[in-house]
């Protein structure tokens, strides 16, 4: 968390419940997850969270060397 924490600093950007709520879910979860399978997840524990705000923040933790994106078949 601290490392995204830095990340969104560096690029100005506010650290929101939503934002925070994703990337909790995203760090606990084992394995990989499709921006679907996080999307799910992050609902249980933050019902108003749109889909858009986890695609983003997906991006964010991607762009900052957190996250990788993988194409399965």
């Amino acid at each position: 968390m601290q490392r995204f924490e830095q990340a969104l600093r560096e690029r100005g950007l506010k650290s929101t419940s939503q934002r925070d709520d994703i990337a909790r879910v995203f760090f606990s979860a084992e394995g990989h997850l499709s921006v679907e399978e996080l999307y799910g997840a992050v609902k249980r524990v933050s019902p108003r969270v749109g889909y858009a705000t986890v695609y983003r923040t997906l991006k964010l933790l991607k762009e900052c060397g957190i996250a990788a994106e993988r194409h399965f078949d």
